[in-house]
């Protein structure tokens, strides 16, 4: 049984991860309105990235150094506040401000939500709770096209100011958690958990935790410039090459798909290893993407549900692996996998708009589904962090003994 403040650190998340889930939706609306192109659409989503995931290792570092459970609160609110006043705005400049503003809700929260997930989490079971908490990301980002939906059924792109009421109620509901929220991080912080990390194989020991740490960051990189490519594009992609006037549900089936697959990749990487999730993610990416962007019919939402649940799977993994590199810093390992390396590898999604502007939007679109073998090489590359005997299965067999 996981500690139940895990599943409120999971539903904060999904709030928080709403936007991101909602941003790619309301930009065709966004490009209409302001007349963008795809390089511009490109720097809008920079600008929630950057101040949403690029920054997030300066959080962490303060998490780190301070606590500062306010944080999530007032994260939560921001988030929503930010993307609502893209509802109202009329320049693309004070979009991107809404946009940046948004982001740094975003980026408050992450490091304290994920720091405060691994301090009550169960030892041997940090990728199973890690999971829980990032599946209600990845459920955020499924739920939010859907949400952007319902509100833009009202009066359009103005209605979409009904963002701001989930962050704001779960802000409400996070302070009234917030003495607890302080005890627990004052307790983490004067009493650090011991995490091994002399998991690796003995053959890796000479490849140091530093170099590793870039490798996991670098991976991280590659997979979110595949990941935020596609949400981005694909509502761009699908009714002019494709014939779907209506993309938004693949964009669901996407990320719904992705938090089903952060359900199982937890467990997994603390049965066979991180490192092996991380593998098998991109082998099935790599088969997957090219087969979503051209067959016909129910296959395009088959291989929409594969690639999502693959793709995003490897989120908690890499945040347990990244905690294990950094077991005194978990603050700062937080912020610079979910952060720094989610951010930075979203670059590439203006890159991708620069090259959609110059040479059309499916020689992007081809890029993306090759993506994956950078991912695979760099994924081998990694120390094998396979137990030989989990913590789960000792538990289990205790459990059995018992």
């Amino acid at each position: 049984m996981l500690n139940p403040y895990i599943y409120l650190m999971s539903a904060g998340h999904l709030v928080v991860d709403l936007g991101q889930g909602i941003l790619p939706i309301i930009m065709p609306l966004l490009t209409e309105k302001l007349g963008l192109s795809f390089f511009q659409v490109g720097l809008v989503a920079l600008t929630f990235t950057f101040s949403s995931a690029i920054i997030q290792p300066v959080f962490g570092v303060l998490s780190d150094r301070f606590s500062m459970p306010w944080l999530m609160p007032l994260g939560l609110f921001l988030s929503g506040f930010g993307l609502a006043l893209t509802g109202i705005i009329n320049s693309y400049y004070l979009l991107l401000g809404a946009v940046l503003l948004s982001g740094i809700g975003v980026a408050g929260y992450h490091p304290e939500g994920s720091k405060l997930t691994h301090l009550v989490s169960k030892e041997g079971r940090a990728g199973t709770s890690m999971s829980l908490f990032s599946v209600g990301g990845n459920l955020g980002f499924g739920i939010g096209p859907m949400l952007a939906m319902f509100f833009l059924s009202f009066s359009g792109l103005k209605s979409i100011v009904g963002v701001v009421i989930p962050g704001l109620v779960a802000a409400i509901v996070f302070l009234f958690f917030m003495p607890k929220f302080s005890k627990i991080l004052k307790e983490g912080s004067s009493k650090e958990k011991t995490v091994e990390v002399n998991e690796v194989k003995e053959d890796n020991k000479k490849q140091s935790k530093k170099t590793s740490l870039k490798l996991l960051v670098l991976y991280v990189v590659v997979r979110s410039w595949v990941h935020a490519g596609l949400i981005y594009f694909i509502p761009f992609y699908f009714p002019a090459f494709r014939g779907i006037t209506e993309p938004e549900y693949l964009v669901s089936i996407f990320l719904i798909a992705g938090a089903l697959g952060t359900i199982i990749g937890g467990p997994f990487a603390d049965r066979f290893g991180g490192r092996n999730g991380l593998v098998l993610s991109m082998i099935i990416s790599l088969l997957g993407i090219f087969p979503f962007l051209y067959l016909e019919g129910k296959a395009i939402s088959v291989f929409a549900f594969i690639v999502g649940a693959a793709l995003i799977s490897t989120f908690s993994i890499t945040v347990v692996y990244g905690q294990k590199l950094l077991p005194n810093n978990i603050g700062l390992a937080s912020g610079l996998v979910m952060g720094f390396g989610v951010g930075a590898g979203s670059i590439g999604v203006t890159m991708l708009g620069y090259l959609a502007d110059i040479f059309g939007l499916p020689i992007a679109m081809n890029i993306i589904s090759l993506l994956p073998i950078l991912g695979l090489v760099i994924a081998f590359a990694l120390p094998n962090d396979k137990p030989k005997q989990s913590s789960v299965e000792v538990e289990e067999i205790s459990e059995q003994k018992a």
